[in-house]
This record gives structure tokens, C-alpha cells and sequence, in this order.
């Protein structure tokens, strides 16, 4: 099928213009993102400046603190278990996640769940330019969800 120049012209303007139709979404008060046709709101949503993130710690008895790597935390990649965490946070307030957490350390990593007196749910505000762009791993913010006492059967919980 052979098309005249005219006809390919049309047709490739009616294209161009159903690819672009989305852009009119970045001016409308509550835009709607669809598939295939996507405005892409992840690239021009204005974000903070900080990033909230839960993970755990442990401390021990001197008071140090220790992240506890992730696979530690629950099963899958890293972003399955972020939304694992996020889930036993808003189901169950942390504290049966934690105690998941203490014994997978107690099986996986003996030696540091010995030195360990407690783990912590915390959420951590973090720079996201900073921490990409100069290694900046400290967070401006941390705040405590859940504390899970490992070496008492006392149980503490702290909601925020």
C-alpha cells in the first residue's frame, strides 16, 4: 500500500499529535497518567529535598549503633523488602516485624545478634543530592518507630 505524500504527511501528524496529547496534563489541577500515554509525573513531580526511608538498627550495649543490611530484613530485592517493612509498620506498629528481624539474625549472623541489647525501626531522612552526588550517608533526620529489646522479653513500642 503505497500512500501519496499528502497522506503520509496527515498520518504523520495525527501520530505526533496523540504522542503529545499527555503534555496537556502538566497544566490540569488533578492530571490522570495512563498507559501508553504518560506524561511521566516521576520525572516532572517536584520533590523534597529530603527522602524518608524505614529500615532497622541494632545497638549494643556501648550504646553503637549498626544498620542491619536489608536481606537480613526480610526476603527479596531491596525495594520488596523496603515495602515489607512499610507494611508491618502500618499493620502492626513494627514490633512482630522486629522480632522476625532478631530471629534471622539470631540463625544468619550469630555473632553480631549477640552483641546486640536491642533493633530499631527508624525512619531516616536523607538528602537526596547529597547522598548521590558526595556520598553523604549520614541522615538530617531519624525518627524511632518500634524498639524490639532482644536480650529481655520486655517489649517496648514507640509510636510516632
Amino acid at each position: 500500500m503505497k500512500l501519496s505524500k499528502t497522506r503520509a504527511a496527515v498520518f504523520s501528524i495525527a501520530i505526533s499529535a496523540v504522542v503529545l496529547s499527555p503534555i496537556v496534563q502538566n497544566w490540569v489541577e488533578k492530571p490522570k497518567d495512563s498507559f501508553p500515554l504518560s506524561y511521566y509525573p516521576m520525572f516532572a513531580k517536584k520533590r523534597s529535598e529530603n527522602y524518608g526511608l524505614h529500615y532497622v538498627v541494632g545497638q549494643d550495649t556501648l550504646g553503637r549503633r549498626t544498620r542491619i543490611h536489608y536481606k537480613l530484613a526480610g526476603t527479596g530485592g531491596f525495594n520488596q523488602v523496603r515495602r515489607q517493612i512499610n507494611k508491618a509498620r502500618k499493620k502492626q506498629g513494627g514490633v512482630p516485624f522486629l522480632e522476625k528481624v532478631a530471629n534471622n539474625l539470631s540463625k544468619k549472623e550469630s555473632d553480631l545478634y549477640g552483641r546486640l541489647v536491642s533493633l530499631e525501626l527508624v525512619k531516616g531522612y536523607y538528602p537526596l543530592e547529597g547522598y548521590f552526588l558526595n556520598n553523604d550517608t549520614i541522615p538530617v533526620l531519624e525518627r524511632k518507630i518500634a524498639t524490639y529489646k532482644i536480650k529481655s522479653d520486655e517489649q517496648i513500642v514507640e509510636l510516632n
